[in-house]
């Protein structure tokens, strides 16, 4: 009697407590959006007052990604940052103000959503990005076709007509990076020493800790440089003995010196080994050359990029071993470039369906959209390249629990999907690895890359602590507050949360070139069909999340990482024991590629 009475108040406590917190998330909402209008009437203001409001009400969204007030949370984001980009034109913050609408699209049905759209299609066509605009309004209708937004889209879609000729560009940061500043001229003399050049023409693209870096403050070894190199897409790998503080920055071409552009990478409190090649020749048509110097009284070392067609390009960190990733771009490097494309451009004609001039091709209107279909698809761009990669191998066994080894079961499952995908004339398959090798996680990126692949899946075996949990998932990359999801990114990444959240840092940087809505719409078919196949229970549905993954890192193509369950739990571990279900799990995924392959190229 005693113990029910005592229960009462504990749980009224709780309900309590969960509405006064949301009605603070409301009130901290309303609150952020009155100091947004103020900064907008202020003129002596920078551009940090605009991005520590959006960073705010992304934490609300981030603190709870299926409450109340998540939607209006991270529009709220895009909100903020697109406004930092329209004052300040910082690049990196229309890049945040994009992925943060097209979060909200992705993640819910809400006005938000809707609102989402609607703001991020006037994004494109402020820019004359009419491609990207009519795509954005043609899912807004085809998502919320009776909404009072679709009504608007309708408006904005008229306004835009047929004839818009638009182009999807990347930054060429060469010529236009939004970090650059007015720099001295370099002095025109010989230079000896590649660590000492350049200093004073040096344009700042990133600095010390905001590259992503966090030191420990120990002596940072530069033990190693490698490279995977393509036409136009090159990874530069720089192997360090611990987490490093660097910098890295754009220098402008010297003819006097005869000097092309180059990207530089500054590594502080740092020694260059003596085993360690000064000067690699790789000549792809994108790099020249990588050059390395050090600074003695500094303790600095310098990493030089010599550039051939260098446009764009990435930095970011990872642990475990520790060591820098450069991945640099060709100016050719865009989506449509990629595959060919079978259909003509999607008319404004309403449910229309007209024969082309040129022969029997279809021309599909706006109405003929799926629901989900990716802007990819509507370009009339085909899936053809698939890579499986099966996680870990070698002297990296993967999760270890109930006589099992994470990378023997999951080789196997790959086999077998290959084997199912295979069966297919018209894709081309590969497996980052067929046997039991150890492939280091950023490597597994890059072979997807060079072979221009249009889906990368690898699969894993999840593990926990708690010997409960159970299930299946499967994930995108992006940034997450979502404990769990970082426990499992760190247990695969073979690191810490504290690294992970390094990571998240640069994460601006990297995600300008990550297909964040393609890869929830491929995770979605694949998690669905998956559950399907094996029979899973409601509970088990552990359904589609986002984290960062370091194999799905720099990845220009739709990516997954699939877990196939935990073999930390016992009933979970005697299934995967099971080659038959082995077998499930890999038809599972292979319907779900099929599903979207299907929707994609057949639209």
């Amino acid at each position: 009697m005693f113990k029910n009475i005592t229960k009462k108040p504990s749980i009224f406590v709780v309900l309590w407590l969960l509405v006064l917190q949301v009605f603070a998330y409301a009130s901290q909402i309303d609150d952020m959006y009155k100091d947004l209008t103020l900064l907008d009437r202020t003129n002596q203001i920078g551009r940090k007052s605009y991005t520590t409001i959006g960073d705010k009400f992304y934490k609300i969204y981030a603190d709870n990604p299926s409450g109340r007030y998540a939607d209006d949370a991270l529009l709220g984001a895009a909100r903020a940052y697109r406004r930092s980009f329209e004052r300040f034109n910082m690049q990196t913050d229309l890049e945040k103000s994009l992925n943060y609408y097209r979060m909200v699209q992705s993640a819910f049905s809400s006005s938000a959503a809707r609102n989402a759209y609607l703001e991020s299609a006037d994004v494109f066509i402020s820019r004359r990005d009419t491609t990207s605009a009519k795509f954005t309004l043609n899912k807004l209708i085809q998502k919320h076709p009776q909404s009072s937004e679709a009504k608007e889209a309708e408006k904005k879609l008229a306004n835009l007509g047929t004839n818009n000729r638009s182009t999807i560009t990347r930054p060429q940061v060469a010529q236009n990076h939004p970090n650059k500043q007015v720099v001295k001229e370099p002095v025109v003399e010989p230079v000896k020493n590649i660590a000492e050049e350049d200093d004073e023409d040096v344009v700042s693209v990133s600095a010390g800790k905001n590259s992503g870096a966090t030191a420990s403050g120990k002596t940072v070894n530069v033990h190693g440089i490698r490279y995977f190199s393509d036409k136009d897409y090159t990874r530069i790998v720089i192997d360090l003995s611990n987490n490093a503080e660097y910098s890295s920055h754009w220098l402008k071409a010297d003819a006097a010196l005869h000097k092309p552009p180059r990207l530089t990478i500054d590594i502080n409190n740092s020694i260059l080994g003596n085993n360690v090649s000064r000067n690699l020749s790789i000549k792809d048509g994108l790099l020249s050359a990588v050059r390395l110097g050090y600074h003695p009284q500094e303790k600095r070392t310098r990493v030089v990029l010599d550039s051939e067609n260098v446009k764009d390009f990435t930095v970011f960190q990872m642990s475990n071993p520790s060591r820098i990733v450069v991945d640099v771009f060709d100016k050719e490097r865009k989506e449509e470039a990629k595959r060919t494309p079978s259909i003509t451009t999607a008319q404004n004609n309403k449910g229309s369906q007209k024969q082309s001039s040129q022969g029997n091709m279809t021309v599909k209107g706006p109405n003929d959209l799926p629901s989900d279909i990716t802007l990819g698809a509507a370009l009339g761009l085909k899936i053809r390249t698939i890579v499986i990669d099966p996680g870990h191998g070698g002297k990296d066994p993967g999760a270890v629990y109930n006589g099992m080894r994470e990378k023997d079961i999951v080789l196997e499952i790959s086999k077998y999907l290959y084997d199912y995908l295979k069966a297919d004339p018209e894709l081309n398959i590969h497996l980052t690895r067929d046997r039991d090798i150890f492939i280091p996680l950023e490597e597994r990126t890059a072979i997807a890359n060079k072979l221009k692949a249009d889906i990368f899946v690898s699969i894993h075996a999840n593990a926990a602590k708690n010997k409960a949990a159970s299930g299946l998932e499967t994930f995108v990359f992006n940034v997450t507050n979502d404990r769990a999801a970082l426990e499992v990114a760190a247990l695969e990444n073979q690191a810490t949360t504290k690294s992970i959240s390094d990571l998240q840092g640069i994460l601006k940087d990297i995600l300008k070139y990550s297909k964040l809505e393609e890869s929830v719409s491929l995770a979605g078919s694949v998690q669905s069909n998956l559950v399907k196949s094996v029979n899973a229970s409601k509970k088990q549905n552990l359904g589609v999340k986002q984290a960062p993954f370091y194999v799905l890192v720099g990845a220009t193509m739709p990516a997954i990482l699939v877990e196939t369950g935990f073999i930390s739990n016992s009933e979970d571990a005697a299934k995967l024991k099971s080659s038959a279900y082995r077998k499930k799990v890999a038809k599972g995924i292979y319907e779900g590629l099929k599903e979207y392959i299907s929707k994609y190229n057949n639209y």
